[in-house]
């Protein structure tokens, strides 16, 4: 293969520049405004460059779909030029939809970048081809826009990390100063502007070439046939097996399920896509079985989909992640019956509808932002009336002890609101103001453990695990506990199966943990030898951990409840654990691993 001289070079990319002008400036400002934001380390206050840098993330993609379209479909210089300004106006309109102090405001306004920036990654997948026909070149088109830019990432990252490590060697070889910082401009450099530019460069002139073009990677299916596919059906496996298990045990199933089936649904489809072009070849005839099966097979897994995921809307309400969930599930049982009953089987459907979804769920009363914050406000509202702390639409403090369980869901719907939404919807129940500052102009709005004090319920954060057979329960760092009655601390002990005994022979004391992790023995010595022993029961404090907790993990959790003592004639001991992991086994809940601190005061 030729290497292309640095003439060569210069001419392709200004080639490029003059073919898409609009994204590479796009690019290029977009990138300047991350530099800037980078080298001041975030401005203290508002800034209009948090509307340029969102904007500029969306114009990328959507730049290079209007510049394809307008290429592909030979539209005159009016016409262009009436397309080039509507998308001004629109990226102009989003821009001011972005607070200026971003970095303070909820996380709905990144979530909505994602799904837009998603939708308008679709929007280049099926752009420049758009409407009947054309097929074969629709997918020729995608798979070079999908080779190249893997290509564009691979050299980015070789790029990035040479000039990292030059920068690394001016500053330990040479004594040259280079902040940390640089090294962040540097990967916004080459991934905003290198990248993008490389990208572009590889686009073919003629997009109607597309349509005659007969190559396929081998190495592109030996990854659907070897990798993809088999995932696939390990999947499928799985699933059946859960559905069957349903029926027999007629038990609803569980929400996390819905995960298993939209990872199946993304490879399979994903799987079929690939084999596209070559499934009608006498050799893959059992492509076009698989494809024709995948999509009959696909049914009851989607039904399945629906009730697990009303199971977790019922009793949690809707957020974000289950509306899209719920959303994909619609979808999916949309392309199920097209591909099964529809006779022109058109792949652009795919992204095509997937890019109208996304930006359909992306605004507006009807979208993921709004339906979610108001099924959390409105299961937010029942509790609060339930325990009579939001009376004639005005909260006030909790006259009586409110339940644990709702203790716990009032903490975990503020949190939601806090961290995505803010508390705008919430704020006319209060007469206090839920933001920072006095003024209420900052997006800064109170920590959730503040604004549960002003209802006089006691936060507690809790969350799902990593796993569905641990536990994590960790005590609030900013509480205390009594000391009164003892003399001395053991600091902070990390307990587990490597780790069941120590002595302090200074002290006079051991500590010996058995095996299950749920009883400890503290001696007493003296010259070498025992005097006296107390034992003390962890089991018990895990019993009361769980039965309040409700099996979940949880922080914060009050110091005092997180205590267990025990005393004889010649010493007393205090358990204090800081942090308690358990694991499911069987149908008992066991300690694996532990943080304490030990409290004891010597008698005699």
């Amino acid at each position: 293969m030729k290497l292309p001289s640095i003439q060569q070079v210069i001419q392709d990319s200004t080639r490029t520049l003059i073919r898409f002008p609009l994204v590479l400036f796009n690019a290029a400002l977009g990138t300047v405004t991350a530099l800037i934001l980078v080298d001041y380390e975030g401005p203290p206050g508002p800034t209009v460059l948090f509307n340029i840098l969102f904007a500029t993330i969306l114009g990328i993609p959507f730049w290079i779909a209007v510049a394809l379209l307008v290429e592909k479909k030979k539209m005159g210089k009016s016409k262009s030029l009436i397309v080039y300004i509507i998308g001004v106006l629109l990226l102009i309109a989003y821009a001011f939809s972005v607070p200026s102090d971003i970095s303070d405001a909820p996380n709905v306004h990144v979530f909505r970048l994602l799904i837009l920036a998603a939708a308008l990654h679709f929007f280049v997948a099926v752009a420049p081809f758009f409407g009947t026909g054309e097929i074969n070149g629709f997918w020729h088109y995608n798979k070079t826009l999908v080779l190249r830019l893997l290509t564009a990432i691979l050299y980015s990252v070789v790029l990035y990390a040479g000039l990292s490590v030059a920068l690394a060697a001016l500053d330990h070889l040479f004594g040259i100063d280079v902040p940390g910082k640089r090294y962040g401009e540097l990967a916004i450099l080459i991934y905003g502007l290198f990248t993008t530019w490389f990208f572009m460069a590889g686009i073919p002139d003629d997009l109607n070439s597309f349509n005659n073009s007969t190559d396929y990677p081998k190495a592109l299916k030996i990854f659907a046939q070897y990798i993809l596919f088999p995932i696939a059906l390990v999947y499928l496996v799985i699933l059946y097996a859960y559905l069957a298990k349903i029926l027999i045990a007629w038990d609803w199933p569980q929400g996390w399920v819905s995960t298993l089936i939209l990872g199946f649904s993304t490879t399979g489809i994903l799987s079929l896509l690939l084999f596209h072009p070559i499934r009608d070849h006498v050799e893959n005839v059992w492509i076009k079985t698989a494809s024709r099966w995948f999509y009959v097979l696909m049914i009851p897994i989607v039904i399945m989909l629906f009730p697990a995921l009303w199971r977790r809307i019922s009793e949690y309400g809707i957020t974000e992640g289950r509306y899209i969930a719920a959303a994909l599930g619609v979808w999916l049982a949309i392309m199920v019956a097209y591909f099964i009953l529809s006779k022109t089987k058109s792949i652009k459907i795919i992204p095509a509808s997937l890019c109208v979804l996304a930006f359909l769920v992306s605004f507006g009363p009807w979208g993921v932002f709004n339906v979610s914050e108001k099924s959390q406000t409105e299961r937010l509202k029942q509790l609060l009336e339930k325990n009579s702390i939001l009376v004639d639409g005005v909260v006030r403090k909790a006259e009586a002890s409110v339940p644990f369980e709702d203790t716990k869901q009032i903490s975990s719907i503020i949190s939601y609101l806090h961290d995505i939404h803010g508390y705008d919807r919430i704020q006319p129940w209060f007469r206090e103001n839920l933001k920072q500052d006095s003024s209420g102009d900052r997006l800064t709005y109170k920590d959730p453990a503040l604004v549960t004090k002003i209802m006089g319920v006691k936060f507690v954060k809790v969350w799902l695990g990593s796993t569905g057979n641990e536990i994590v329960l960790n005590a609030d760092p900013e509480g205390s506990i009594d000391v009164e009655g003892y003399s001395k601390i053991i600091c902070t002990q990390y307990i587990n199966n490597d780790r069941l005994q120590k002595d302090f022979p200074n002290e006079g004391l051991t500590y010996r943990v058995n095996k299950e992790l749920d009883s400890i023995t503290f001696t007493l010595m003296r010259e070498g030898k025992a005097i006296d022993s107390l034992q003390i029961s962890i089991r018990p404090l895990v019993d009361k951990l769980l039965k309040d907790y409700g099996n979940v993990n949880a922080g914060n959790i009050p110091p005092e409840k997180m205590v267990i003592d025990n005393a004889n004639q010649s010493m007393k001991v205090k358990v204090y654990l800081q942090h308690l992991r358990l694991r499911r086994q069987g149908s008992d809940i066991k300690p694996i691993a532990y943080k304490a601190e030990f409290l004891y005061t010597i008698c005699k």
